[in-house]
């Protein structure tokens, strides 16, 4: 009986020291509002990009804006992220969504904090972070979602050279030349 006891205690120790040392990412504390407006605005600065004469372009995007677009076109295809909030602040990238799969026996919130930079006129992502449920992503597997994402991001920004990026509180503002 006492083995049992033991056992059990050191199996509620595991657990409590597991659960005081989950990872923690820090999320930026404003609401972002998913409206069919904003998910508009962001198609609308996309087919100015396109259309625009030479020389720079200046582009604004909220977080609204994006986050609204991007649940409209999640709702549109069956992709494990669902509700996904995108926020930009210090210079980063948060998004948070609910990630749910049938094919992978991983479910729960997950976060993700990304830095985005300009080298030699692209757009350079990095996965810093990355938590599904309390589960942190191991670093091989956020640089393989780096190299994925900036793969992507070059074939959406094609031939057009980024001159510059700033992420601030609630928007990010990015010029590019024509």
């Amino acid at each position: 009986m006492k083995r049992i006891l033991l056992i059990l205690a050191a199996f509620v120790l595991i657990l409590a020291l597991s659960a005081c040392t989950r990872p923690q990412i820090d999320l930026p504390n404003r609401d972002v509002p998913v409206t069919q407006e904003a998910a508009q605005r962001f198609e609308e600065k996309i087919a100015q990009l396109k259309q625009a004469p030479g020389g720079d372009i200046k582009i604004t995007f909220t977080e609204s804006e994006i986050t609204s677009y991007i649940n409209i076109k999640l709702a549109e295809n069956n992709l494990p992220v669902q509700r996904p909030t995108i926020w930009f602040s210090s210079g980063k990238i948060y998004i948070k969504g609910r990630f749910e799969t049938s094919g992978i026996p991983l479910k729960g919130d997950a976060v993700l904090v990304l830095m985005l930079s300009v080298q030699d006129g692209k757009l350079n992502l990095k996965v810093e972070k990355a938590v599904v449920g309390r589960v942190p992503v191991p670093q091989s597997v956020l640089d393989e979602l780096t190299s994925l994402a900036n793969e992507r991001l070059t074939t959406i920004t094609g031939p057009l050279p980024v001159k510059e990026l700033q992420i601030l509180e609630g928007e990010a503002i990015l010029i590019l030349s024509r």
